[in-house]
């Protein structure tokens, strides 16, 4: 059996286990939402985490270059000025994404419910043989940690 959680670090109120209307965070083209993630919340409203390592857990997950594996990456080409070429037929992509491709990842961290976060990532459709890429995996994983901090602060959720 576990503990309960303690007591709410702003108001000292009791704090109970609740899930997580879902909510978006967005870093440049890149779009996460995140749904029904379990939280403690106090009456009063405030809301911390499910443990202490719960949000360093979940933004590892969300920024594994592993959700983004099998969309092609484009060629970054270029010596003074970075272009991105197409992976298959290596003409130049648009400057902005032409669409966005959704990932969902299903968190199940330590000592919570199983819950979903979805992630569209921004896609450049080539003009000659119309393959989507993204410019690179290392960028989009990138894009989504970032997302990640911004979708938190959006709730106002914090580790204590």
């Amino acid at each position: 059996m576990s503990k309960p959680p303690a007591p709410c670090s702003k108001c000292k109120g009791e704090m109970s286990p609740a899930v997580h209307d879902p909510f978006h965070g967005e870093e440049g083209d890149l779009r996460l939402t995140i749904s029904e993630m379990p939280h403690v919340a106090c009456a009063q409203g405030h809301k911390r985490f499910a443990s202490l390592s719960f949000s360093a857990q979940l933004m590892d997950l969300i920024a594994s270059t592993d959700n983004f594996q099998g969309i092609p990456s484009a060629t970054k080409k270029g010596l003074l000025r970075k272009r991105y070429h197409c992976p298959r037929c290596d003409q130049e992509l648009p400057a902005a994404p032409t669409g966005h491709v959704g990932r969902e990842v299903v968190a199940e961290l330590a000592n919570s419910q199983p819950f979903k976060a979805v992630i569209q990532v921004p896609v450049f459709r080539c003009g000659g043989c119309q393959a989507e890429s993204v410019r690179s995996v290392d960028e989009a994983a990138g894009l989504a940690l970032k997302a990640t901090g911004h979708a938190f602060r959006s709730i106002d959720i914090h580790p204590t």
